[in-house]
């Protein structure tokens, strides 16, 4: 942990300054040691990065569980077709005509905090060894670790083992919040997101992807097969969607397309012609399946969405109250099958 991080380290729970004891380390570098906070409470920094986790929600401790394993499989979403396919995305959900545009759009940012960064996979799609200004991850999993690790060669970066509801920032800290497919892992996807605000500056903005609720038999499906797979220890539930995502490339192979003539309401099937594997994928079962990936980076991402806890959906509309709640004014809303993308200002 540089010292800098400690300028704008508080305790999560009181917000008041925290006292370093250093064990050991550089002068400007700590390794390990204790960061001492209000009412006696203490928080550990080891390998260099301090932890806050306070959290004894036993749904988000799982989700927690869950995505410091995903993370920890760098092998099946680091190839450069993983890496393309979703920068690519990544970049147009986002309203931005490349990634250099997001990259000086970042840049233009004095501090930056990536709220749930996990590996650091999406903010490693923009960040490069140019970067300018501070970058703070925060997440409540080992993946920090991980983060740590793939952004050794950027500059100015920090990390923080943090539950987002209880994070260790005062207020205005940051000139630009990214939080990318993160909030609705946590028990309150509105109130999680309503922590975060607090923390922009006054103009500051905020980026951040919410899952967007799904055809009703999909809800069911997705709930059903989460019962049985997130009570799973991670390693079993990956295996066990292997089953699952071959499924989904069986229907993928087919290359079937269907004519539905009419509109289905109830299941919110509209009219339309559409390829089998994506008719059912998105109103029936996520059997998620990618050609442009290998089979361990498409399980990667069946196992992103079944195994944590909490993965919860929204509408749009609740969405846009909790920007208006916030007075944060919209200058992005983009709309998938899969979810919102937002980007907001502080009013």
């Amino acid at each position: 942990m540089d010292k800098s991080l400690l300028d704008i380290l508080v305790d999560p729970i009181s917000k008041t300054p925290l006292l370093l004891e250093q064990k050991k380390g550089a002068s400007n570098h700590v390794v390990e040691g204790t960061l001492r906070g209000a009412e006696g409470r203490s928080y550990p920094i080891s390998n260099s990065i301090p932890r806050f986790v306070l959290t004894e929600d036993q749904g988000q401790r799982q989700t927690g569980g869950s995505f410091g394993f995903k993370w920890g499989q760098r092998e099946t979403y680091e190839s450069p077709e993983a890496l393309g396919t979703f920068q690519k995305w990544l970049v147009h959900r986002h309203g931005f005509q490349s990634i250099e545009e997001m990259r000086s759009f970042f840049a233009g940012n004095r501090r930056v905090l990536d709220a749930g960064c996990g590996s650091a996979f999406s903010s490693s799609l923009v960040l490069n060894e140019s970067w300018p200004n501070e970058w703070v991850g925060a997440d409540i999993s080992a993946a920090i670790d991980v983060a740590q690790d793939r952004l050794k060669a950027i500059p100015g970066t920090h990390f923080v083992q943090a539950d987002i509801l209880q994070l260790p920032f005062p207020e205005r800290s940051f000139d630009l919040i990214f939080s990318e497919g993160v909030l609705h892992h946590t028990p309150s996807t509105e109130r999680a997101f309503k922590s975060l605000v607090p923390l922009l500056s006054p103009g500051g903005k905020i980026l951040f992807y919410v899952y967007r609720k799904k055809a009703p038999v999909r809800e069911f499906t997705d709930d059903y097969v989460r019962d049985i797979i997130s009570a799973k220890p991670p390693e079993e539930a990956w295996e066990m969607l292997r089953p699952l995502t071959k499924l989904g490339q069986a229907l993928a192979e087919l290359s079937a397309e269907v004519e539905v003539t009419e509109d289905v309401p109830y299941l919110d099937v509209k009219a339309g012609r559409y390829d089998v594997q994506r008719l059912i994928y998105w109103h029936f079962a996520k059997l998620f399946w990618n050609k442009n990936l290998n089979f361990e980076e498409n399980n990667h991402v069946n196992f992103d969405w079944y195994h944590p806890r909490y993965a919860h959906r929204h509408t749009a509309s609740e969405i846009r109250s909790w920007c208006q709640d916030s007075a944060l004014s919209i200058d992005h809303f983009d709309e998938q099958e899969s979810g919102y993308t937002v980007r907001a200002v502080r009013r």
